[in-house]
């Protein structure tokens, strides 16, 4: 979600550059345009000018010749007073026409002033625009560069995850391949402790002296085989004692003693065989376990996912190693 916010992010940036863009090639050829307008109201404002100076040039001629005109009738009275009056008229006309003409072009000297300061106006805060947009382009480049520079920052962290989930996969896997061959050496190893019981009871089913005295337990413990040799040792002697047989017999009870221990010395040493390699295949079990706990409980830590917890994951490593732990005492040991 974060990596098609982003996405988002940039795309509006990316639009709001391509306005920007737009406003500034608008507004260039806004400047452009007032550039030209300035031009031409420079080029009217000199032609006024110079109208204006030709104008009074043509008040000052006239006044002139007004003053020629009223020295010459001073002087000669010979001129007709209708004509005199009919210039004066002219002159006036004229006069009033150049002054309506001087106040007409003043006022568009004082529009154009007008215009020229709105247009500088304009200018101004076109320019002051176009600084603040130059302002946001850089930031919003900045802002960009940063953006990347997230992406690229956030697309390690998910390939360095990626990395940490396969090989947290491959070592389940492992794990888990390890505990299925446990299982089935644990599996043989209860098939031959099975087999070599069946061989002991069936040696002891065949056997006479243990007919008398009833099967023994299959499950015997290290002092049950101490106090058993002993009855037998005791029961052997009395009875080579009593019976005062012949030498053959008592070799033959002998030989039959031996069998025994023997075979309850194999028993012993399956029995002991059995548990050692019990207790290492939990040992090993148990520190198996414990470092895929430890990996699981690590990998949660770094992902801060409220998926499991500790007590969880102990619930678990219970339930998985309950049935590896049941312990079953037969007898107290010898004292």
């Amino acid at each position: 979600m974060d990596v098609t916010e982003e996405n988002v992010t940039v795309k509006e940036a990316l639009e709001k550059v391509a306005e920007l863009e737009y406003s500034q090639n608008h507004l260039r050829d806004l400047n452009a345009k007032m550039r030209r307008w300035l031009d031409v109201a420079d080029d009217d404002m000199s032609g006024l000018r110079s109208e204006n100076a030709d104008l009074r040039n043509q008040v000052k001629q006239l006044e002139k010749i007004i003053s020629a005109a009223e020295q010459s009738e001073a002087e000669s009275c010979v001129s007709p007073l209708a004509h005199d009056l009919d210039l004066e008229k002219r002159n006036e006309e004229k006069i009033q026409r150049l002054e309506e003409e001087c106040i007409t072009m003043k006022e568009q000297n004082k529009k154009l002033t007008a215009e020229l300061n709105s247009l500088q106006q304009e200018r101004e805060q076109d320019k002051i625009y176009l600084s603040n947009f130059k302002d946001a382009v850089q930031s919003l480049e900045e802002d960009m560069k940063e953006a990347q520079l997230a992406l690229h920052d956030r697309d390690e962290v998910v390939n360095q995850k990626n990395m940490e989930l396969n090989y947290l996969e491959a070592t389940v896997e492992e794990l888990s391949n390890f505990t299925k061959e446990l299982k089935l050496m644990n599996q043989e190893l209860r098939q031959q402790l099975e087999n070599k019981q069946n061989e002991a009871l069936f040696l002891a089913a065949h056997d006479p002296t243990t007919e008398k005295e009833g099967s023994p337990c299959p499950h015997l413990s290290f002092a049950e085989e101490i106090r058993l040799l002993a009855s037998t040792a005791t029961e052997a002697t009395s009875m080579s004692h009593s019976k005062h047989q012949t030498q053959g017999e008592d070799e033959e009870e002998q030989l039959k003693l031996q069998s025994l221990t023997m075979h309850l010395q194999g028993k012993r040493c399956a029995g002991l065989l059995r548990t050692g390699v019990i207790k290492a295949g939990l040992f090993l079990l148990s520190i198996i376990i414990i470092t895929l706990i430890a990996f699981v409980a690590s990998w949660i830590s770094a992902t801060n996912s409220d998926l499991f917890t500790i007590n969880t994951l102990w619930k678990v490593a219970r339930l998985i190693l309950q049935p590896y732990c049941s312990v079953h005492y037969g007898a107290l040991p010898p004292i």
